[in-house]
């Protein structure tokens, strides 16, 4: 039996409801460039009903479900304006534009197809000129 006292939280994956998963998953791996790591249907006739994306260190769940209620995710980055210009470039739906925060952040928002919006975010204090 392990030590309780030793237990360390690694990672949290938020998971996402969407109303069509082939579509999310599309959305934030061709405009978000997230890669794909895991979808699972019921079987093969069956749309997939599950799916995880990744971004280096961060992953999101997605659900499918017939009426999502949209949600909020804080990703942290490192190198925010490069990664903005590529979420850009590549067609997300930004939703707020990158800009300084009054707390110490700088950050932009996106949204999918289904309103769940992720924000990202770098420390001013982390950042280089």
């Amino acid at each position: 039996m392990s030590d309780p006292n030793s237990s360390q939280l690694s990672l949290i994956a938020p998971v996402f409801p969407v109303s069509d998963v082939a579509t999310a998953v599309a959305y934030y791996r061709d405009k978000l460039l997230f890669e794909v790591r895991f979808e699972w249907a019921d079987n093969e006739a069956e749309p997939t009903r599950y799916a995880i994306l990744g971004r280096d260190k961060i992953e999101l769940h997605l659900t499918g479900g017939d009426t999502p209620h949209p949600r909020t995710a804080y990703c942290f980055v490192d190198g925010i304006d490069g990664y903005y210009e590529l979420a850009k470039k590549a067609g997300a739906n930004v939703t707020e534009d990158i800009g300084d925060q009054p707390w110490e952040m700088r950050e932009f928002e996106t949204k999918d197809p289904d309103g769940n919006a992720l924000i990202f975010g770098e420390h001013l204090s982390r950042m280089t000129d």
